[in-house]
């Protein structure tokens, strides 16, 4: 590997670190290189955690909304990656989970396609889906919140 090679290399990597995107491959005939910081939340948000209001976690005109009071309560799911999210496993399957909905953790929310990848949302938690914050077929960004699910009580 040439010098050249190797510093166009970390020239990706540095604008893959202070980018949103979470998985990169690239391929030329004379490297290869596979990069991936995926992540899952794992713990609620609480309402002092949650960013001021922004155009980006705003619902799509049309969506499924709640008073804000549900949000703060509830643990916010969000997108792992940037990709096209489906709420079912075939375009006329019913969805993996609707408002109302009773999921145990671990459980399938959605599917986030990503270069033609199929990554699985789980749910974090056992609880109720109190908010579905994602149209099908949406485009989503890294960190956009999808579900909004209010935690079972042990």
């Amino acid at each position: 590997m040439s010098m050249t090679d190797t510093e166009a290399m970390t020239a990706l990597i540095d604008q893959f670190n202070q980018s949103s995107a979470q998985v990169m491959d690239v391929k030329t005939s004379g490297f290869e290189l596979h990069l991936n910081k995926q992540a899952v939340l794992t713990q609620p948000i609480s309402a002092s955690d949650q960013p001021q209001a922004t155009n980006a976690a705003e619902p799509a005109p049309g969506s499924p909304s709640t008073p804000a009071a549900t949000r703060s309560s509830a643990t916010m799911v969000t997108a792992p990656l940037v990709g096209v999210a489906y709420l079912a496993a075939e375009p006329k399957a019913e969805p993996f989970v609707q408002v109302g909905t009773h999921v145990k953790a671990g459980e399938t929310l959605c599917v986030i396609e990503a270069m033609k990848m199929i990554n699985e949302v789980p749910s974090p938690v056992s609880g109720t889906v109190k908010e579905v914050l994602v149209k099908n077929a949406a485009m989503v960004e890294f960190d956009e919140p999808l579900f909004a699910i209010e935690e079972t009580k042990a």
